[in-house]
């Protein structure tokens, strides 16, 4: 059969509700058959043949069902949405299906429901045609090429951990009464020589590969510090350079009010960020009486830095780190602005490319790049939406579903242990009346969370349980041909990238202080010893 069939024949063109009229009408003795097949424009063999169906059955919906040809579908209506459902169940999850999984796990239904069907016995997969057809009939189904994410992700992204911080964000915001033009974030994003991604381009049809000119095989990465706030501002950027000594070649054509530093790996380092957010509190005119806030990420740059942290608590800085792995869905940098700023720059590269013939991009262009895509991305729509998406400004904790939390679901992740494990954590609070809302005070504010959580989640398994007789059409469901990974987490993970936690309060500055005193004292008695062994020798 050709998927792109087209219908020829003028029959049955009239409609459902038509036909049911007019065998009421004839049912009843109102209108005999010619007369009710003139007043309703459906034909007399058919509309006679329908009366006595009728009369047989006693049912109206099965008298006027449309139906041509000797072909029928595999599977029902209600078959065909459930397996939909299935499919987007697991795209939720991270555990999409390619089409040869879907073309398989159709064949799979059919043979264990006992359904009758044409599909190839061979292969053992549908063909090609009823997936085209599939996809025609759910048009919210459609091929995509997915983007790569990682179990930390998928398991990190978890009601708990945003629950925390949107519950540190809104006592922040509540306590100081903070505006759009105070609440920022800052963060890091690598530049190379060679652009990330490249633009689609038009080329000869049926050629295996066209190419695009880049500067090399392999860039070199200068590591940009960006920073914007919820109001629309932003703030120069800062260059970190992979070299001992600056030039200030590299800064022509820059970004106006931008700066640069020097480092060997070219990533940002505890020092560097120490300039930066210098720069920070001058730009955000913060002081003891007019409070900012500033978001950024758990690298040790940042939430190990006492500096930064005794800087911030001199002038009215408050910092939130974002929970582990879950700045893809939180941080409005990366939400909102990295993406088109990567795009622009790409573009920005691939035309300088063309206008200077023979010469390729190295360190030396790189601000300059990076200005023309910074003047086109640093937009105050860009940062709006940005906010916004994330739930930040204006502030929405329910701005995440329990469709975003399905792919943490698939590892079953204990909501329980959660909150005990980040319990046993110091909770670090700005003030004294902050200190509710980041540690549970007792057994039983910690059960009636436990309680209010796992409801939710309780009622997110149920529903998105295919095996529920009752929600079924299957007897034997696409999910259990095909069941849902799971993952029991029994070890409580120690080694984490950082926690969700206010850095500038006292107990979160004291617990890293007390770190880093341990840490020069076992340094110190590794310096004695060596020195020992260097005297002896």
């Amino acid at each position: 059969m050709v998927s792109t069939y087209k219908r020829k024949s003028d029959r049955q063109k009239w409609s459902a509700e038509s036909m049911k009229q007019a065998i009421e009408k004839v049912f009843t003795g109102v209108m005999g058959l010619r007369k009710a097949s003139d007043a309703y424009n459906v034909p007399k063999t058919t509309l006679k043949r329908r009366v006595q169906f009728y009369r047989r059955n006693q049912d109206i919906s099965k008298a006027t069902v449309k139906k041509m040809g000797r072909f029928n579908t595999i599977f029902t209506k209600q078959q065909e949405e459930e397996l939909a459902t299935y499919v987007k169940d697991m795209e939720s999850r991270f555990f999409g299906l390619t089409t040869k999984d879907l073309r398989s796990l159709a064949y799979d239904l059919a043979e264990k429901n006992k359904l009758k069907h044409i599909f190839d016995k061979g292969t053992k997969m549908a063909g090609r045609y009823w997936l085209e057809s599939f996809l025609r009939r759910n048009p919210d189904l459609s091929v995509r090429k997915p983007e790569a994410t990682s179990a930390a992700r998928a398991s990190g992204f978890n009601k708990v951990a945003v629950r925390k911080f949107f519950s540190l964000l809104l006592e922040i915001i509540d306590t100081y009464k903070l505006t759009p033009d105070k609440i920022f974030n800052v963060d890091e994003t690598g530049m190379t020589t060679v652009p990330k991604s490249l633009p689609k381009i038009i080329g000869r049809k049926g050629k295996k590969q066209v190419g695009l000119l880049t500067s090399a095989e392999r860039g070199q990465l200068v590591t940009v510090v960006f920073c914007l706030s919820a109001e629309g501002s932003y703030m120069p950027p800062l260059f970190v350079f992979p070299r001992k000594r600056f030039k200030p070649e590299l800064m022509n054509n820059a970004p106006r009010g931008s700066s640069a530093e020097c480092h060997e790996s070219g990533w940002i380092q505890k020092d560097i960020f120490t300039k930066w957010f210098q720069k920070f509190i001058t730009f955000s005119r913060a002081s003891k009486n007019t409070p900012v806030l500033l978001l950024l990420d758990g690298h040790a740059s940042h939430t190990k830095n006492l500096d930064v942290i005794n800087l911030a608590r001199a002038n009215g800085v408050h910092i939130i780190s974002f929970p582990p792995h879950c700045t893809h869905r939180l941080q409005p940098l990366d939400v909102g602005f990295l993406k088109p700023l990567s795009t622009y720059y790409s573009d920005a590269a691939k035309q300088w490319l063309r206008t200077n013939p023979g010469r390729i991009i190295t360190q030396f262009q790189i601000a300059e790049l990076v200005n023309k895509a910074f003047e086109r991305s640093a937009t105050i729509p860009i940062a709006h939406n940005a906010f916004r998406a994330t739930g930040i400004w204006p502030p929405n904790p329910d701005i995440f579903t329990d469709a975003d939390f399905l792919a943490a679901d698939t590892t079953e992740i204990d909501e329980n242990e959660q909150v005990a494990q980040q319990i046993d954590e110091p909770q670090p609070c700005c003030s004294k009346s902050l200190s509710s809302a980041n540690v549970v005070p007792d057994a039983a504010a910690r059960e009636e969370i436990s309680d209010s959580d796992d409801e939710p989640l309780a009622n997110l398994r149920q529903s998105s349980n295919q095996d529920s007789p009752s929600a079924r059409s299957f007897l034997i469901s696409p999910a259990q041909i095909m069941p849902i990974p799971k993952n029991k987490q029994t070890k409580r993970v120690t080694k984490r990238r950082g926690k969700t936690a206010i850095i500038t309060s006292s107990p979160y500055r004291q617990e890293l202080q007390e770190i880093q005193n341990k840490g020069n004292q076992v340094k110190r008695r590794l310096d004695v010893d060596e020195s020992r062994g260097k005297g002896i020798s």
